[in-house]
Parts: C-alpha cells; sequence; structure tokens
C-alpha cells in the first residue's frame, strides 16, 4: 500500500471515530447549557449580517450557523455528524431560519459535502 493510500484510509478512519464520539452524547444540550452564548458573539464580532455568505465548518448543532442566518445571512453548515445536524435543523425550523446543512467533510479550500 503506498503512503497517500494509507494517509487516505487512516483520514477516513479518524473522521469516523471523531463523528461517532460526538453522536454518543446528547452534544445539543451541552451546547445549549454550556457554550450558547458564543455563537451570537462570534456573528457580532465578525460582523456577520444581510447577505453576507457563512460555511460553518464542525458546525454541530448550528450553535454559530443560527445565529448567523437569524442575522440574515446565507448559512451552509457543515458537520461530519449527521445527528447533530438534524438538531440544528429542527432548531433552525422552530424559529422559521432557512440554512443549508451538509454532513461532509471540509479539506483545504474545497468543500466535499453531502446535503442532508
Amino acid at each position: 500500500m503506498t503512503d497517500a493510500v494509507s494517509s487516505t484510509d487512516e483520514d477516513r478512519a479518524l473522521k469516523e471515530r471523531h463523528r461517532a464520539m460526538w453522536a454518543l452524547g446528547d452534544y445539543p444540550a451541552l451546547a445549549t447549557n454550556v457554550v450558547s452564548s458564543l455563537g451570537p458573539a462570534l456573528v457580532a464580532a465578525c460582523d456577520i449580517g444581510q447577505g453576507d455568505r457563512v460555511l460553518d465548518v464542525a458546525a454541530g448543532s448550528g450553535n454559530a450557523a443560527i445565529p448567523a442566518a437569524r442575522a440574515g445571512a446565507d448559512v451552509v453548515a457543515s458537520d461530519l455528524t449527521p445527528e447533530l445536524l438534524d438538531a440544528g435543523r429542527e432548531s433552525a425550523e422552530r424559529d422559521g431560519l432557512a440554512l443549508s446543512w451538509a454532513a461532509g467533510r471540509c479539506r483545504g479550500s474545497s468543500v466535499q459535502r453531502q446535503r442532508v
């Protein structure tokens, strides 16, 4: 096996372990109880507003993506863990917000994703 193939296989295995780890617990509840103020603070600090385009990598359940959409941005939230994106999508829909949710990975300047 070449180094490139081995590296790709190792990368896939690591990403799968991370995805499984984040799906184990109730991350959305943790995010709500522990870091809920960080998303709105980040959106304000970056002066995100109407018409801005936001790619939230490792979005989880939308801690930053949802506040960015609430501010009027066009948002794509991407994460390795579809279960977290499902929780974020449900929360955004309850608030009447439209975001794109993409399960997958981001590498370099290209985004490899699958809409969920």
